[in-house]
């Protein structure tokens, strides 16, 4: 089962869930907990996700992928259609791309100094 097949599918279970969107039982109840997304129960009282909670699912999924923390998740979830929602998923991981980029900035600068010639500081220290 692929994300592009389960459209048509009326509900997913929790364990299908967990398949397709490569996710824990713990993460999907943490969402759930957290408001992201809304698990409907059946008679045995078992979690599914019916289309609209599929479609936050798979949303969650990429997003966390990226490392887009839960606010900003739930920020392009709230969005009113999927072109506000696409507008901010791209803003979002701008920012998360730039953050990216600043952080292996500074980690390429440390190892560019640890590379080089030792300065007075590094003498003493390994004297």
């Amino acid at each position: 089962m692929t994300r592009d097949n389960i459209r048509h599918l009326p509900r997913l279970s929790l364990s299908s869930a967990m398949r397709v969107f490569g996710l824990t039982a713990r993460a999907l109840r943490f969402y759930e907990e957290k408001g992201l997304i809304e698990a409907r129960r059946d008679r045995l009282n078992c979690r599914y996700y019916d289309g609209a909670a599929r479609v936050r699912l798979e949303w969650i999924a990429k997003l966390r992928q990226a490392q887009v923390s839960l606010p900003d998740i739930e920020e392009v979830l709230e969005a009113d259609d999927d072109a506000q929602r696409r507008d901010c998923a791209r803003a979002k991981l701008a920012r998360r791309r730039d953050a990216v980029l600043k952080d292996l900035a500074a980690i390429d600068a440390v190892l560019a100094e640890l590379d080089g010639p030792a300065t007075p500081a590094k003498r003493l220290a390994g004297a």
